[in-house]
């Protein structure tokens, strides 16, 4: 199974995700845009692990959950991965609530190298980011200015979830596995 821990978006900001990339996507070619149905915030990325991790790491993620309150995230910036000179991710980043999302990223980091084996550790930090875009081409044709100039959407972080990933020639197809809500304040 190839597994991942993220936030889910609300279906309002879905929306504003949806007509942002329909926005930049229209004069743009050589991008492989995700499916905003499927953007996520990824906290944490297990790749292939056997069905038994679930079994050990669920209680652990319900920890994380119970020692966190909801907070609110506003997206508003947009980067890119690795550099502006030669961009291969396209994304949208965190105006507010980076520091609880970062704080949550590093808990569900410890859980799951505490119960999944084979996992690397990761020398970059983490970058609370919502991937928009692969670039798939050398010479991409983006509106910068406009990708630069970000959208503006606000939603409240309540819980996350554990979630398998199948690649397919379509792309991607997500099916939740568990969801784990933080604790009420």
């Amino acid at each position: 199974m190839r597994l991942f821990v993220a936030v889910k978006l609300s279906a309002q900001f879905q929306q504003v995700v949806t007509g942002f990339i329909e926005r930049i996507a229209q004069n743009s070619s050589g991008v492989k845009w995700v499916n905003s149905r499927q953007a996520h915030f990824t906290l944490f990325f297990l790749g292939e692990q056997p069905s038994s991790v679930i079994t050990r790491l669920s209680p652990q993620l319900k920890k994380v959950a119970a020692n966190n309150h909801a907070f609110t995230i506003t997206i508003g910036k947009s980067g890119v991965f690795p550099s502006w000179k030669a961009p291969r991710v396209l994304w949208l980043g965190l105006e507010e609530g980076e520091k609880p999302m970062i704080r949550l990223a590093n808990q569900v980091a410890e859980a799951c190298r505490k119960e999944a084996g084979n996992l690397k550790s990761g020398k970059r930090s983490f970058i609370p980011h919502l991937t928009l875009g692969r670039v798939k081409t050398s010479l991409p044709v983006i509106d910068f200015d406009l990708f630069k100039s970000g959208v503006t959407g606000k939603m409240s972080v309540k819980e996350f979830a554990l979630i398998e990933s199948n690649l397919t020639s379509q792309g991607p197809i997500y099916h939740e596995l568990e969801k784990f809500k933080f604790k009420e304040k």
